[in-house]
């Protein structure tokens, strides 16, 4: 019964490649959503690099605007952004619904070329078969997986992380930032001052010294000028005689 499946192998395979890859990008998609989640919760301690970049990048946003920062676009922006093998992560359901497309496509090609070559309905009840159970498998899989579900759950932990428990630790390390900021501004005024004083001491001493020096140069040549006045004045006393 099932050997006229493999009478048109190569639209056989292409009906199961599809299959299996529209289940793989759903199974994929959901894991690396189930994982965010689970990070998103210990986010201080995190070593997914995706939520590391979430961190800092809504850390520098948040330091540059000024606390204007819009917490649910920001996040929705970062969630699109997230590619696996260059497909945006939100878009892993559309992919995964294009590829059963393709896989029921392939088996309505199959279906007819089948009942082109004279076959029964009967003989194709397996290419039904293979579409319906593959149906069945895509919507299970799609079911379990949810992915918009997870996208919505991820979203409300990174608000929740990042209104709650970034922007306090934020608003922290900036008082404390500015304390520190305001500390080295008093001890570098302390140092000007004290380097003024230092300078305006060593001016006075240096002052002082100048007077000690002008006051010996004046005490030295007092007894000269006088010598040479009582010289001029016993000259003159010998000039009048």
């Amino acid at each position: 019964m099932f050997a006229i499946l493999w009478k048109h192998k190569i639209l056989t395979i292409l009906i199961f490649t599809f299959l299996l890859l529209s289940i793989l990008c759903q199974i994929t998609a959901g894991v690396i959503y189930q994982s965010m989640i689970a990070e998103a919760d210990n986010m201080s301690a995190t070593k997914n690099k995706i939520l590391k970049q979430c961190k800092q990048k809504y850390a520098n946003y948040y330091k540059l605007n000024g606390k204007m920062v819009n917490t649910a676009a920001f996040v929705d922006k970062f969630l699109q952004k997230i590619c696996i093998l260059r497909i945006p992560l939100g878009r892993f359901s559309h992919v995964a619904g294009q590829m059963m497309m393709l896989s029921v496509l392939a088996t309505g090609v199959s279906v007819c070329l089948s009942l082109a070559a004279g076959d029964t309905l009967f003989q194709i009840i397996p290419y039904y078969l293979v579409s319906i159970l593959g149906l069945y498998l895509y919507f299970s899989v799609a079911g379990l997986m949810d992915l918009q579900e997870k996208q919505k759950a991820l979203k409300i932990n990174l608000m929740d992380y990042l209104e709650n428990h970034l922007i306090p630790r934020l608003e922290i390390e900036k008082e404390v930032s500015l304390e520190e900021g305001a500390k080295k501004r008093e001890q570098r005024v302390n140092a000007f001052l004290r380097e003024l004083e230092e300078t305006d001491e060593e001016a006075d001493l240096q002052e002082v010294d100048i007077q000690q020096r002008d006051s010996g140069n004046t005490e030295r040549v007092s007894p000269a000028a006088a010598g040479y006045e009582d010289e001029l004045e016993s000259l003159l006393e010998e000039f009048f005689a």
